[in-house]
């Protein structure tokens, strides 16, 4: 995933923020002699994502692309995507800017469909209390 992450074609916004990770954070190699029951189509950062939550066995595992997302729930691993995690921040108060985070988001290069950004909109203004 950090290959990925520090490729040349991931935006600049990512890339910069890949370069000054936290020092609490922890990048490791995986083992990978388990992945050839994974589907060519599988993107090495997906197989490694999967393999460590299942080597952790991690209380969630944070997965965007659909084809990870089907073999992560096919293996019984609980997995949330950035839109839940940004939607659980806004219902718990823990992001007041919701909105601008969601065209941020975008901005960095992640595709959310206009009909997912609106739903995504008006539960939040549901939540607010606002039209």
């Amino acid at each position: 995933m950090h290959e990925e992450l520090t490729d040349a074609k991931t935006p600049e916004i990512v890339r910069r923020r890949v370069a000054s990770l936290p020092s609490w954070f922890e990048v490791r190699t995986m083992d990978e002699t388990r992945a050839p029951t994974f589907p060519v189509t599988l993107h090495r950062g997906e197989r490694q994502a999967i393999l460590l939550a299942e080597e952790l066995g991690a209380d969630v595992l944070l997965i965007d692309e659909q084809i990870g997302r089907t073999i992560a729930l096919s293996r019984n691993l609980p997995l949330s995507g950035t839109l839940g995690v940004l939607e659980q921040a806004d219902r718990t108060g823990f992001v007041s800017d919701f909105p601008q985070i969601l065209q941020r988001l975008k901005a960095s290069g992640f595709f959310i469909t206009e009909a997912l950004e609106q739903q995504l909109l008006e539960r939040h203004r549901t939540r607010r209390g606002s039209s």
